[in-house]
């Protein structure tokens, strides 16, 4: 076990990634207490687990992505209902 002063030189690599960390963990506390906090939404598609800030009262995804996905599972709901349907 050594005694007195000791230096330890921390990686670059490390610097950048602490700093990087701290200018989003700032970004994110402005957001979530600035004037934009009301605007944040979760996804309302179903496996998404993301926020957004709602732009437009009707958005309701994170982004297209998310929208097609929804749009898409709806449209082979209704169109296997229908074929259900019809067999019966």
């Amino acid at each position: 076990m050594q005694s007195g002063f000791s230096r330890r030189a921390e990686h670059p690599v490390t610097q950048v990634v602490e700093h990087v960390m701290a200018v989003i963990a700032d970004d994110a506390a402005s957001l979530l207490t600035g004037e934009q906090a009301p605007q944040l939404a979760p996804c309302e598609a179903d496996p998404c687990q993301r926020f957004f800030v709602r732009t437009h009262a009707r958005r309701q995804w994170c982004s297209t992505r998310c929208g097609d996905r929804v749009r898409a599972a709806r449209a082979y709901t209704r169109k296997r209902s229908l074929h259900n349907a019809q067999t019966v």
